[in-house]
């Protein structure tokens, strides 16, 4: 009898003992081996793309406005009768907004994609491509932007000063180009720029590609597109960031001297209607009638005819602001890589994108016969 209690103490003892050793291990491991497990590459990516949301968002409104607005220029310049006699800048209007259109179809959506897995990039070729592609389209989208204010120029300075008064070549054209048709003169052009732009991008396309970075965790390590840190030094920023100001500063001069001609051209033009207009009325005898012509005196034809000017200075000046925050905004990070990525610098990096978007929007804005050319494309469909 005392053999069997003291065996039944024995084992209960010994289960006792098990019990607490079990309890003990599963509380070290609940307490300290899975605190310590490092979160996953997908965890990381997730918090960086909740801190960059806003950013997110940003860009798909931009693709979004861009692809519509654009294919929508694209449709109205081809399509509807009275927008191609706009021979003047219809091609060219074409051409930019194709160069746009591909912008917010490929470029965007990558960009969008990398801030969703930001540190999963790992194709070389694909990064290199899109961000070649980006830099191509953005130096042709100024460099069209300027024959579009020459063109305007020549076209405005010819219709209030007769065709007799031309301007000055601002380059020289052979013989050739001058026996062509207006449309065969901009797609000519508008080819050249494309290819001219290709090889000014070709540099962007070496300095950027996939670098491996490691992240705030040990040993966790990510793989993102950006420019290559061995480019990151005084020199070459300086080289790429003087690049792409140097041509924006230089498209934006030859810009405004021919949209600030094109607006001291239409200012005399005014104040000679004016005086004519107020010289007839007195010599009709009518001061009253005089008075009140003198003050109706802005033609609303003329200003129907020139809000495509309008739009257009809107549009480059929008595109100027956005590509030299880009260019300054580009600068600092590179030169600073322990510069804090907030929400400005973030938007800030995207507002190059706006250089691509703004157009449509602006000639919906400011240019009348655009509008109505919009709703009658789709009347037509009904």
């Amino acid at each position: 009898m005392d053999n069997i209690t003291s065996k039944a103490v024995l084992n209960y003892q010994e289960d006792t003992y098990l019990n607490s050793l079990t309890n003990s291990s599963s509380q070290l491991n609940v307490s300290t081996l899975q605190p310590a497990r490092p979160p996953l590459l997908t965890d990381i990516e997730y918090k960086e793309f909740i801190r960059r949301l806003p950013e997110f968002s940003f860009m798909i409104c931009l693709s979004l406005i861009g692809t519509i607005g654009n294919a929508h220029t694209i449709l109205v310049y081809t399509r509807l009768r009275h927008m191609i006699e706009r021979s003047k800048v219809r091609t060219l209007i074409i051409w930019l907004s194709a160069v746009d259109l591909t912008t917010s179809v490929v470029v965007m959506p990558f960009e969008m994609v990398v801030t969703r897995l930001g540190y999963s990039i790992s194709s070389n070729a694909i990064c290199k491509l899109v961000r070649y592609i980006s830099h191509s389209t953005a130096f042709s989208s100024w460099l069209i932007l300027t024959v579009i204010a020459y063109e305007r120029y020549k076209s405005i300075y010819n219709i209030l000063l007769g065709t007799s008064s031309s301007p000055k070549s601002l380059f020289k054209v052979t013989r050739w180009i001058k026996t062509k048709s207006t449309y065969f003169k901009h797609n000519f052009v508008c080819i050249l720029i494309i290819i001219l732009s290709l090889m000014i991008s070709t540099p962007f396309a070496v300095v950027i590609g996939i670098e491996t970075v490691q992240l705030k965790e040990p040993g966790l390590f990510g793989t993102i597109c950006t420019t290559q840190y061995k480019y990151r030094t005084k020199l070459y920023t300086g080289f790429f960031v003087g690049i792409i100001t140097s041509f924006v500063m230089l498209c934006f001069i030859c810009c405004s001297y021919c949209y600030g001609k094109i607006i001291c051209i239409i200012r005399k033009q005014s104040v000679k209607a004016k005086r004519r207009r107020e010289n007839n009325l007195r010599l009709r005898g009518n001061p009253r009638k005089a008075k009140l012509g003198s003050g109706n005196c802005k033609p609303n034809m003329r200003n129907a005819k020139y809000k495509v000017t309008i739009s257009l200075i809107v549009a480059t000046a929008l595109s100027f602001c956005s590509s030299m925050i880009f260019a300054i905004t580009i600068s600092e990070v590179l030169l600073k890589s322990e510069l804090k990525r907030n929400r400005i610098v973030d938007f800030a990096l995207r507002g190059i994108f706006i250089n691509h978007t703004c157009n449509p929007v602006i000639y919906f804005l400011f240019d009348t016969k655009f509008r109505n050319a919009c709703k009658k494309l789709y009347t037509k469909q009904k």
